[in-house]
């Protein structure tokens, strides 16, 4: 009756291991073998062509058309590493995003961003690897963007940013043979090898040369030929590009190395931490708001000819158009980012869903509502300042400001009273705004 147990331990593999001790149990698990490294053919040619992507960026300094010849190696190449990936819709977005971001200093434009065209740029490019390679950790643009940036800007760069090393050395050590079968090839013995053997020959024509004056002046031409001049700028931007191209490397195909199961438990674990944020009673926040709208309240009351003056061009008592229209735009502005924070917190910390309780829904709605009171007092103060002293670029970084906000209070309605999402579709209007405005 236990030859079939002596049968299934003579099958099971024997490994050399240190004796456990008598109570091991179950905690001991057995680690398994790690599998030896490979990259597809694809991740050896990118690993290759790379470093001239690499090396135009520190050319361009992120400007000029060595610039523009670097986004669009970028864009191919991330294009190539991902084609068997489904193409969204949100992907073809951003992709526009970033292009017009780019294109819009060669184009002559850029006149309200500035030098930020180069943060937008970056920024819109990492965004749209991530989506491009179908690796957003919520399987679309929406309130998990701070996992997503951490992820494509530090997390996947820095884990695989040894990545193109080790597909170079794969490269190099994994070579066809003239029979078609992949075989190791000892490359860096045969170049060691042949190092040596330069350095020999040069020691001998040294030698000879010391003993010959003709032959001497015939040497010195030849050690010239194996002694280029290489230009110290050249060299600082080639060692500089090598960190850079194992960088993009690292987020391009690094990113793709990604389990995208992975990703996605990832997301479902922070909305499961999200979750378990529920547990302050209706009753604290119906409190709070309600300090909150009634503070507002008061304020608009007390302030209403300061506030409304902007719409019937009234002045107050002792103020220039100058001083009315700038004093306090920013204070709203930041106001409302405080009211977004807040409702942030009341529809994650809730022990139930908002629209489960008609009270907390409505006095989010008040809440939401004063927002937007406070975006079109701005804008009123915008427009009076725009009126009397003309259009610049740096007020339509402040119109765009007003109407995104407003925007994003109009999707915090939707949310609330439809029960559907709505952070990407804002997502998606101050991405593609903020790019047009690059056309400016």
């Amino acid at each position: 009756m236990e030859k079939p147990e002596r049968d299934a331990e003579q099958s099971t593999p024997q490994y050399s291991a240190p004796i456990l001790p008598e109570n091991a149990g179950e905690a001991y698990v057995a680690i398994p073998e790690p599998q030896p490294f490979t990259a597809t053919l694809r991740e050896r040619l990118l690993a290759l062509l790379i470093y001239i992507p690499a090396y135009l960026y520190c050319c361009s300094w992120n400007t000029g058309y060595a610039f523009l010849i670097f986004c669009a190696f970028f864009i191919a190449m991330t294009e190539w590493c991902h084609w068997e990936e489904k193409r969204s819709f949100e992907s073809w977005v951003w992709l526009g995003c970033l292009a017009v971001t780019v294109l819009s200093a060669p184009l002559g434009r850029n006149r309200v961003w500035g030098d930020l065209r180069l943060l937008f740029a970056h920024g819109f490019a990492i965004y749209w690897v991530l989506c491009r390679s179908g690796r957003l950790s919520g399987g679309e643009s929406g309130h998990l963007l701070p996992l997503d940036a951490l992820n494509g800007a530090v997390i996947f760069p820095a884990k695989h940013f040894f990545l193109r090393i080790r597909t170079v050395f794969y490269t190099l050590t994994h070579l066809r043979s003239a029979d078609q079968k992949r075989q190791p090839v000892v490359v860096f013995a045969v170049v060691l090898a042949l190092a040596a053997a330069l350095s020999l020959l040069v020691l001998a024509v040294q030698e000879l040369s010391g003993a010959d004056a003709v032959f001497q002046d015939g040497a010195k031409r030849f050690l010239a030929l194996l002694t280029p001049q290489i230009d110290e700028l050249v060299l600082w931007r080639f060692l500089l590009s090598l960190p850079i191209g194992a960088y993009l490397f690292g987020l391009v195909a690094g990113t793709g190395r990604e389990s995208i199961e992975a990703l996605r438990g990832r997301g479902e674990a922070v909305e499961s931490c999200l979750r378990s944020l529920r547990k302050v009673p209706f009753g604290v926040w119906i409190a709070v708001m309600a300090v909150f709208s009634a503070v507002y309240l008061a304020f608009f009351g007390l302030q209403a000819s300061y506030l409304f003056g902007a719409f019937t061009r009234t002045l107050p008592e002792g103020y220039t158009v100058a001083e009315y229209a700038r004093q306090g735009f920013f204070s709203l502005c930041r106001v409302m980012a405080v009211n977004f924070a807040l409702l942030w917190l009341v529809t994650r910390s809730c022990a139930q869903p908002v629209r489960e309780k008609r009270s907390v829904l409505l006095l989010c709605t008040g809440i939401l509502a004063e927002s937007l009171l406070f975006a079109v007092i701005a804008a009123s103060k915008l427009y009076l300042y725009i009126s009397s002293f003309g259009f610049t670029p740096l007020r339509l970084q402040s119109a765009w400001l007003i109407v995104v906000l407003f925007a994003g209070c109009a999707c915090a309605l939707y949310a609330l009273w439809g029960g559907k999402k709505a952070m990407k579709g804002w997502m998606l209007f101050a991405g593609v705004t903020l790019a047009l405005l690059h056309l400016y």
